[in-house]
């Protein structure tokens, strides 16, 4: 298919907002404000140039950090708002779901708000009844169905928010974070529509922080970054993309927070960094390349052998290994002034993530500190093409099925 084909498509859009840095506090203020010079307003660009198609039966992810431009993006599509430059086309029947159950009226009940939902995107209202039961029975509201939406709970009018929105056969659906919505059950089954309406060829523009919902649904994103497009392409590309900018730009605010550090003093940690493949520091690694930690060390004083070791741990503290030279068999100088040691796991078990790294020298019985330092390090681990594993570690298994025989008469498929 070609551009030509797109039901949703975005030419050199941007958007801008104005706004006053001095606001009325009350009736003299604004009277004031009238006669006196006025200040200068600031503006905001939300977007920037922004060139973007999705077509039939394609999901395309936005991404990046809060303020990139991804809801004001979604908020184009759905006429919401209007671009300050530049167009946006949308054919046929759309759907939004911005913000569940915002355009409920709290005093109808959920039934009336159904129909009137309905009016709001264009379905009659004999359309609007062929559905009411399946949209119904999706929600798990039926019980309430006829009770004020002022009396349900966030979950419920949301429920019955997304059963709406998703049961009108959309052309074009925008979807902002609502994949959360009610219980583990109740998002699975939302998951399960959304590729179902995939399926049935409809065009998908997607914003969620859940990077893994937008690497399942996506077979193409779109980074983001203060309103203006940093890539897009395929959504593995795009995403480690993403995750390598936040590596860069991040503070470790975590790290910083645990970090603690003890010992007696007779050597010392000088400095421990991440080496990449070419022996260059780096902050993180893809998902199967070899991970060197390396530790520069010096002796100030005379000690009782010297074991050094490490502690890796993952983004809730958990420790996932320590290993040191004692149990590895390695033996280092005591009389050397330092020096530098590597460890390195050539094909390490890692999933994507954050890591923290603690190093320690101690003596040979383990027992005494000469320099222990907690969450000394932070480094993060990119997803590579096609790596669909969950948790901390990829386990190198093989898979084995054995199959019962069919049963006579059985039906195969």
């Amino acid at each position: 298919m070609t551009d030509d084909a797109a039901l949703v498509r975005f030419q050199r859009v941007s958007k801008r907002y104005l706004w006053s840095r001095e606001r009325p506090r009350s009736f003299l203020d604004v009277f004031t404000g009238l006669v006196r010079r006025r200040e200068p307003k600031s503006e905001f660009w939300a977007l920037r140039e922004l060139d973007l198609s999705v077509e039939a039966g394609q999901a395309v992810a936005l991404i990046g950090a809060n303020g990139a431009g991804k809801s004001t993006a979604l908020k184009l599509a759905s006429r919401v708002i209007e671009p300050t430059s530049g167009s946006v086309e949308v054919s046929g029947k759309v759907s939004a779901l911005l913000e569940l159950a915002a355009g409920f009226h709290p005093d109808l009940t959920g039934r009336e708000n159904v129909f009137l939902s309905g009016a709001l995107m264009g379905h009659s209202r004999k359309d609007m009844e062929r559905r009411f039961d399946d949209i119904v029975d999706f929600s798990g509201v039926k019980d309430f169905i006829d009770n004020p939406v002022r009396h349900y709970s966030s979950g419920m009018a949301m429920r019955l928010g997304f059963s709406v929105a998703s049961s009108v056969d959309p052309d074009v659906l925008l979807i902002d974070e609502v994949l959360a919505v009610g219980d583990r059950t109740f998002s699975q089954r939302c998951v399960d529509r959304i590729y179902g309406l995939k399926e049935k060829g409809t065009a998908i523009l997607f914003v969620s922080h859940d990077l893994e919902s937008a690497r399942g649904l996506c077979e193409r994103a779109v980074l983001l970054e203060r309103g203006a497009t940093i890539e897009d392409g395929p959504t593995d590309k795009v995403i480690n993309r993403y995750l390598r900018r936040l590596a860069e730009v991040e503070d470790h605010d975590v790290r910083r927070e645990r970090e603690e550090r003890w010992g007696s003093g007779e050597a010392t940690i000088e400095d421990v960094w991440l080496e990449d493949e070419d022996g260059r520091p780096t902050t993180g690694l893809d998902v199967g390349k070899a991970l060197t930690l390396s530790v520069r060390y010096r002796r100030t004083g005379t000690v009782d052998g010297l074991v050094l070791g490490f502690g890796l741990r993952d983004q809730t503290g958990y420790l996932l290994s320590g290993p040191n030279t004692k149990f590895d068999g390695q033996s280092l100088d005591v009389t050397a002034p330092g020096g530098t040691v590597r460890y390195v796991v050539p094909d390490p078990p890692l999933l994507p993530g954050r890591y923290f790294v603690s190093v320690s020298l101690y003596d040979r019985r383990l027992v005494h500190a000469y320099d222990h330092w907690e969450y000394c390090l932070s480094f993060d681990v990119y997803p590579g093409p096609g790596s669909r594993c969950f948790g901390a570690v990829a386990l190198a298994g093989t898979w084995s099925p054995e199959y019962l025989p069919p049963t006579a008469g059985a039906e195969t498929a």
